[in-house]
């Protein structure tokens, strides 16, 4: 069974957005099936959720997607960000895999904050992608894992900098795993005309040649409140 997931964490305006994109989905593909992770005090009792597959508690963590990535329901999963919207039929498309464990769009680095480093450059876009939940259950795991001790300054790779604007990242995890521990394990494939699948707001126009499926904005600082903050372990789980 194809589905998607859909995270929203520590913050209401995430839950709000991403009752928007359900919306958007369903609107151009109709007999999608939906997972979404957010916390029981936001979903129980709120009726739009009541038409949902699946509707599951997840962690209060500034990456909560990573803890939720491994544990979807589906056999092919799409995951988009809570601050993504659905405008064009082809989002169906997105399940194709290709021969492929993953499928990813690229990152523009004009359009990001850091792309190139020492010691690598982060390709792949960590806020819209496909994979295949059985073959990639562990390097999700890994991916959640890695990245949970990168923030808490337990681990960090050689030769990686500047650290000191790269550790928020999951990207770079997802780099660094990809290029080292699962270089020969997870085969990543990119859709084709892959703007279109994950516009992201500051975009070129031509960077896609055919209608955009998937639009990426962002939540305005203004409607986030103090409450993004990493949570201890004991609380996690």
């Amino acid at each position: 069974m194809n589905g998607f997931i859909i995270v929203a964490s520590l913050n209401k305006a995430y839950y709000e957005t991403a009752h928007f994109l359900i919306v958007s989905i369903l609107d151009h593909m109709p007999e999608a099936n939906i997972c979404l992770f957010a916390h029981r005090e936001w979903t129980e009792g709120d009726k739009r959720c009541d038409d949902l597959l699946y509707v599951k508690d997840c962690p209060r963590h500034v990456r909560s997607k990573l803890w939720a990535l491994s544990r979807s329901p589906f056999d092919t999963t799409v995951y988009l960000d809570c601050d993504t919207w659905v405008q064009h039929e082809d989002v169906s498309k997105m399940f194709d895999l290709k021969g492929n464990d993953m499928m990813f769009t690229n990152i523009r680095p004009y359009a990001g904050k850091i792309a190139k480093f020492v010691g690598g450059e982060m390709i792949l876009h960590g806020g819209v992608f496909a994979y295949d939940t059985k073959r990639c259950k562990k390097f999700l795991e890994d991916w959640w894992e890695y990245y949970w001790k990168q923030r808490r300054d337990e681990w960090w790779p050689e030769g990686c900098h500047p650290k000191k604007k790269l550790v928020s990242w999951d990207q770079f995890t997802l780099w660094w795993l990809l290029e080292n521990e699962y270089k020969d394990q997870i085969k990543v494939g990119i859709y084709e005309d892959d703007a279109r699948f994950n516009f992201v707001y500051i975009y070129k126009e031509d960077e896609c040649e055919r209608e955009i499926v998937v639009w990426h904005y962002t939540i305005p600082h203004s409607y986030r409140d103090s409450s993004e903050k990493l949570i201890p372990t004991s609380e996690l789980i």
